[in-house]
Order: C-alpha cells, then structure tokens, then sequence
C-alpha cells in the first residue's frame, strides 16, 4: 500500500545536483542560507552556492577523512574535523571561497584521534570538539579556552542548552551537563547504565533525550531530573527530531514514523503516533525552523514530505539513487528548499512547494 500511495504523489522540483567525490560524512547549510557544505569521507568539502545550485568550490579539509562539519550560527565559518585529530575553521567569502583561519590539533594519539562531534554554542561564543573522551572548548579564532574529561570514556554526542550555556556530553553511564561560563562548577550527571548515542535537547530546555545502544529512546524532564524510556525500536534511533513548540520528538529506528507526544501529559503510558509509508527503516529526519513541513528518508532511498507533524500521509516523495544519508532543509522559516545526500553521493537541492 505504501508504494501505490508514493507513486500517485507528486514529485518536488529538482533544482540541481551535484556529484560528490564520494560517500557524504555531512551536509550543513549556513546561517544565511547562501551556502551549503557537504563533507565526505575522503576529506574533501564540497561548497554549493545555493542561489545557483552551482559548486562554488571543493577542498581537502582532512586527508586521512571528515567526520562532520558545522557552520558557525551567524559567521561564515565552517568548522570541520576528521580522523586526523584536527579542528579547522574556514572563512567562506565570494573572492577567496576557503581560507583556513585556524588549525587545531586535539590529540597526538593516533589510536583515539577520530573527532566526530562537533558543536557551536547557541550564540557562536565557543566550538565544542569531542575527541575520545576529551571535549575541548574552542574560541572563534580557534585558541583554546576549557577543557573536560567525560567520565564514562568516548563521547557519543554533544548538545547545547538551546539559548544558554550549559553543554551536554552523552556516552556510556548517561549524560554529563557543563556550565561553560563557570568552570568551577560542579557539572550535573544524568545516569543510565548503558552508552547513548545521539542526543536533542527540546527547544523550551525542559526536556532531553538520547538514543542508545540497546534500541531505546530515554529522556529527562528537567529540571526535576525525572527520567523514562520508550522502547520497540527496529535498529538504533540516531534521528532525534523535535518540533519546534517542543510538542512532539520524532524519531528514526523504525520503518515507521514515530511521534512521541511531549504535552503536559507526556509519553509516559502513552502509545506514541505511529505512521506508516516507508517500506525500510527512517534513517534520516529533518524539520524546518518553523515546524511546518518534515523531510524523512529512509534506508531505500525514498524520501517523503510532509506538510505537517501529524499528517498521515506526505505530500511529496523523491526517489534518491541510494539510502538517504543526510537531509537538511534551508535555515528561512518559510522555507521550500530541501538538501539531500545519498550514500553513493549524490548532493540533490529540491523545491518542495505543496
């Protein structure tokens, strides 16, 4: 039923694409939306001028493989990071596309070097860089300004307090929370025996949730520090989505699209909304700033639009050549522009115009 529903939808508008060198670690846009950055596993980025869906221009950022990258939320600086134990800033600008303004050196051991996260604080004030255990916090110039050790080993995600300056480092044992601002403070410990793996924090800060490794979603409703678990899931739920009222996470880890209600009442002994379309499991979801439209894809390559959280039923579908990797919708809230990246690399900008 799925597959007729998807072939009688109509299909949003192909603006341009653009052939990676290989396989994308990450796709970002920036602030302004003039630029989207695509980073690959070979360490190449990839920058598209969005306006013409042109590729401005492509550079070795990483020899040895990016991990992730992530632009600055009011500058034109992309920060990137890789397999090689760098954090390196870029300055993007029309005459000179790529000027490195700062290289970074984490850790000289090769056996713990991959740096996978990375995350700028709220206001732009300071870059957070995991590498193994260590998180470092960086100034925009790249100096280095603190740095913590996460008890319970590798970190496997980083989260910001949305407008504050509280970070959140999740791996195995739960959550730690920093006070950026006040090193001496004691930071505040969020247990759960197991290793999380991706992390959200709901845009009105009362709630954060993580997806871990035995297949389950938990949360903390804080700052009570009250905690619960949703379980059922297919595979891991990496894709931590939330509306942007705060009323709704939705979540990969299943072929289905799964909205867990977060309102006075919340999800606890409550069955989530759980929608049916795609044939493979959701590896990839993202939602515009305003709330109003959701991209998913899933591990076949088919993405679907929706309208809105609750639909039953999306409004469009584009097919991509292979699993959907990353999706990210332009920063304007009134947004139509749509990116997609595929596992064989295809880098897909879309107008989805219902």
């Amino acid at each position: 039923m799925p597959e007729l529903i998807a072939n009688k939808l109509s299909i949003p508008r192909l603006l341009s694409q653009v052939m990676l060198d290989e396989s994308p670690a990450a796709i970002e846009w920036s602030a302004c939306g003039r630029w989207l950055a695509a980073a690959t596993t070979s360490g190449v980025v990839h920058l598209i001028r969005t306006d013409t869906g042109l590729q401005q221009t492509a550079w070795v950022a990483h020899e040895d493989g990016a991990l992730t990258i992530r632009w600055h939320p009011t500058l034109p600086l992309l920060a990137s990071s890789g397999k090689d134990g760098h954090v390196r800033l870029w300055l993007i600008a029309s005459e000179q596309p790529s000027v490195l303004t700062a290289d970074v050196k984490l850790t000289d051991d090769p056996a713990n070097s991959w740096i996978e996260h990375l995350s700028w604080r709220p206001d732009g004030g300071q870059l957070a860089a995991a590498c193994g255990k260590k998180i470092c916090l960086l100034a925009r110039d790249g100096s280095r300004e603190n740095e913590y050790t996460f008890p319970g080993g590798t970190v496997g995600a980083l989260c910001w307090r949305p407008k504050g300056s509280q970070l959140a480092a999740a791996g195995y044992g739960g959550i730690r929370i920093y006070n950026v601002l006040d090193p001496r403070s004691r930071p505040q410990d969020l247990h759960w025996k197991g290793s999380l793996l991706s992390l959200n924090w709901s845009p009105d800060a009362q709630v954060i949730a993580a997806g871990c490794q035995d297949n389950t979603v938990h949360f903390w409703r804080l700052p009570l520090i009250r905690d619960a678990m949703m379980s059922g899931f297919a595979y891991k739920p990496l894709q931590l989505s939330w509306s942007n009222n705060s009323r709704w996470l939705l979540t990969g880890g299943s072929s289905q699209l799964i909205l867990w209600p977060f309102d006075k009442k919340g999800p606890e002994g409550r069955k989530p909304v759980s929608i049916d379309f795609h044939q493979e499991a959701i590896c990839a979801i993202s939602v515009t700033s305003s709330g109003q439209k959701i991209a998913t894809g899933c591990r076949a390559g088919l993405v679907a639009i929706w309208n809105q959280i609750g639909d039953t039923s999306p409004s469009m579908v584009a097919h991509l050549d292979s699993r959907a990797e990353h999706l990210a919708w332009s920063p304007h809230k009134s947004t139509k522009l749509l990116a997609t990246a595929s596992r064989y690399g295809t880098l897909s900008l879309w107008e989805a115009a219902a």
